[in-house]
């Protein structure tokens, strides 16, 4: 009210800061800091990016809360990479993964968690980065799965190194959430028209990996019109009817639209 009373009195709307609410502590449930809202809109007034800028994660099992399209949003919003949401990761393990953000319960001799381990990714629940981000400065420590701390703390000292990075070209980015992907056999994020993402349109099977249309084996000559999945996925897939696409397949270009 004192910022409307402020803008009625002067005849046009004022600067929003210096009204700008904020406390210090948790709210009553103690699920927020009340100075989070202001931390972030400053570090990326002051930085041009947000909070999860540089962080490439995988995540692996079934999102409950926060939701899978909730989380995706989340991370894409504060300027983080999601490379895979479903197996395989092979390829992103060899490229570097911050963290794998795996569902409670899922037993440590699973195949993947025992893959995640072998290359020092640290295991965190989904409510290490909702806490990251509504309660910084607070422990994330009970989040952490496998007894992966010390490789938590690697990458999270990462994270607030990169959160300290100016971004010089503040242009905004298109709506789309393939623009960092690499192709999976050449690595080369460049090219996108060409690019392949394993998967249907609706998003519900595939494992979203990119792969140029002359990096797959046999190479092929155009963007076929029909759903397109890598060959680790048609293994999978071997058993059950063919997907019936009624829309044309799009290359990572035409998705940027």
């Amino acid at each position: 009210t004192d910022y409307l009373t402020a803008s009625n009195q002067a005849g046009r709307f004022l600067a929003e800061e210096p009204y700008e609410w904020h406390k210090s502590g948790l709210s009553e449930d103690g699920a927020i800091n009340l100075e989070a809202p202001r931390k972030w809109r400053l570090l990326r007034e002051r930085t041009g990016h947000g909070a999860f800028y540089g962080m490439c994660i995988v995540i692996y099992g079934e999102c409950i809360a926060p939701p899978l399209d909730t989380l995706k949003r989340v991370v894409k919003a504060g300027d983080g990479t999601i490379l895979a949401t479903s197996p395989p990761y092979t390829c992103f393990l060899k490229s570097g993964v911050d963290f794998a953000i795996v569902s409670p319960g899922m037993p440590r001799v699973d195949i993947w968690v025992q893959e995640f381990l072998r290359h020092e990714v640290p295991c965190v629940a989904a409510d290490y980065l909702v806490e990251y981000v509504c309660k910084p400065g607070y422990s994330l420590e009970r989040h952490v799965q496998y007894n992966t701390h010390t490789w938590a703390e690697r990458s999270f000292a990462n994270l607030l190194s990169w959160s300290e990075e100016i971004v010089e070209d503040q242009t905004p980015q298109e709506d789309h959430g393939y623009s960092d992907l690499p192709c999976q056999v050449c690595a080369s994020r460049d090219r996108g028209e060409v690019m392949l993402i394993c998967g249907d349109e609706s998003g519900t099977a595939g494992c979203g990996v990119g792969t140029h249309i002359d990096c797959c084996d046999p190479p092929l000559e155009d963007v076929p019109e029909e759903d397109w999945f890598c060959p680790d996925c048609i293994k999978g897939r071997n058993s059950m009817d063919p997907p019936k696409s009624t829309k044309k397949r799009t290359s990572l270009s035409k998705r940027k639209k």
